[in-house]
């Protein structure tokens, strides 16, 4: 760089000498001859400046070569000392706080929700109103070499009718992704069984579940220990099939405590699985989803404790979808000689900013009951819902399915003071039944609770959703029971209630 510079200088001072010799060689001839002579003075400086000006430019671009080639090198000696010592790490935001590096070969992302309700009973006194922790997580989802993942999630709003509660594992597996159409999960996760129970809580369409869903003992419970395989073998076709205990969540079974028919237990495992397809995707329709799916399992009641009396017995119970009284209740089923086969049927048909859903799930109990009134039994719960919801701010539905369930709506326009943007709002209604009419002769029924078999439930919601992240929810339930209930001294044939949600996750 040096020479370069030493050889224009040296250039410039011999130009500029060739040009004043003949000037000062002159100084003494008569004016005439010398303004002739600095006339040709003049143009020959406006050559030589046209001509020098053509050596800078050239010596300008080798120059800028040459220092393109020395930042190459150190930029290549540079990667090449981070291989050998480490590579630099980046943090974002994306649906949660992501740390990676430059490799690409771990990425770590922090997730976490936060729901606070306030609930209201109308007149029933058997619920007092309160503001609540519906859920309060925190975790994290590590992901190493591209084809493993380890999520680790906790609970942290177990507190149950006042009790003090404590963290509860929800999320905790490993996911071996060496094939997209056929991905392996192992540990405790959440076995898809229709698709209201496939929607992560963050996005429910109400603040609570259906009647046909949000009960473990109609259904099963969100979690559960096992194996479980999963993929998409077409960009339109979804499955997931799982082997799990069947105990429900942070439960394994257990052996049994004796050889007599009421203590010997045969821990049978649910075996289960769900098959959807988007029809909109395989015709091509756009701004749409024709949403069809199947889920089946089969298993038995299982114990995840050891009880205290002689016997292994477990009771179905149902509550309304305010989490309000427990309407139904059969006890005194014997574990492990239960056994129950699930079916379960659904839809979802959106176009735009409306979409309408359905499920019908039937429930099959066989086994034999210890208490009064004695004897086997082989009898159905038959439960559906159907709901409909309407983004008035016109965000499509279909921009937020994937993998065979609906998720993170993002609003058109965020909600941010002193801006124009509003968030999104959603208006909906559903109406879902309860059909235990099998077990009315095996009810619970005692002189300070009495229940029913039956019973259907309205509910209208609103839905304030300020950012992908943040929303609101409004919901009023009525629930009808098909005779009165009695629970703690209060009978009434119907159920009110106001539930009002802030929500936020990441």
């Amino acid at each position: 760089m040096q020479t370069y510079k030493r050889r224009t200088i040296s250039f410039m001072v011999a130009s500029l000498f060739s040009t004043l010799a003949p000037a000062l060689m002159a100084a003494e001839a008569d004016p005439e001859t010398r303004i002739r002579q600095l006339e040709q003075m003049m143009q020959q400086m406006q050559q030589q400046r046209a001509e020098q000006d053509k050596q800078i430019e050239m010596l300008t671009k080798e120059l800028v070569g040459i220092e393109n080639q020395i930042s190459q090198s150190k930029i290549a000696k540079t990667e090449e000392k981070g291989k050998s010592e480490g590579s630099p790490v980046y943090a974002a935001f994306k649906d949660g706080l992501v740390f990676d590096d430059a490799s690409g070969n771990w990425k770590l992302q922090i997730n976490g929700r936060v729901q606070m309700d306030y609930r209201d009973y109308e007149e029933n006194d058997w619920r007092k109103d309160t503001f609540s922790i519906r859920r309060a997580r925190f975790g994290g989802t590590f992901t190493f070499l591209k084809d493993y993942a380890v999520r680790i999630e906790g609970e942290y709003a177990n507190a149950t009718d006042g009790s003090r509660g404590t963290t509860a594992l929800t999320y905790g597996y490993l996911d071996i992704n060496w094939w997209k159409q056929a991905r392996i999960r192992i540990g405790q996760f959440k076995p898809f069984f229709g698709l209201e129970r496939a929607y992560g809580t963050n996005f429910t369409d109400f603040t609570e579940l259906s009647l046909a869903t949000n009960n473990g003992s109609s259904f099963n419970s969100t979690y559960d220990r096992g194996v479980m395989v999963f993929g998409d073998p077409l960009p339109w076709l979804n499955y997931n099939a799982y082997v799990v205990n069947g105990t429900g969540q942070n439960d394994d079974e257990i052996n049994s405590t004796g050889n007599t028919p009421a203590t010997k237990v045969d821990n049978t495992k649910d075996v289960g699985g769900r098959v959807n397809a988007n029809l909109a995707k395989l015709w091509n329709i756009d701004n749409a989803v024709i949403h069809i799916g199947a889920s089946f399992s089969d298993g038995s009641l299982s114990p995840a404790t050891t009880p205290a009396s002689t016997a292994f017995t477990q009771a179905i119970n149902q509550s309304t979808e305010a989490n309000g009284v427990q309407f139904f209740s059969v006890s005194g089923i014997q574990l492990g000689h239960a056994d129950r086969r699930r079916a379960g049927l659904e839809t979802a048909l959106t176009y735009g900013p409306i979409k309408l859903q359905s499920e019908y799930i039937r429930t099959n109990f066989e086994g034999t009951k210890l208490t009064a009134p004695l004897g086997n039994f082989d009898n159905d719960i038959k439960a559906w819902y159907i709901n409909a919801t309407w983004m008035l701010t016109g965000e499509s539905y279909a921009d937020s399915y994937k993998g065979g369930v609906f998720g993170r709506i993002k609003p058109k326009n965020n909600m941010a003071m002193g801006k124009d943007g509003w968030g999104a709002w959603e208006v909906g209604v559903r109406y879902s039944k309860f059909d235990a009419s099998d077990f009315k002769n095996m009810l619970a029924n005692t002189s300070t609770n009495i229940y029913t078999a039956e019973a259907d439930s309205w509910t209208a919601g609103l839905k304030w959703i300020m950012t992908p992240n943040a929303r609101m929810m409004l919901n009023y339930i009525h629930t009808d029971f098909d005779t009165p209930v009695l629970v703690n001294g209060t009978r009434s044939d119907h159920e009110n209630a106001m539930v009002m949600r802030a929500q936020y996750d990441f």
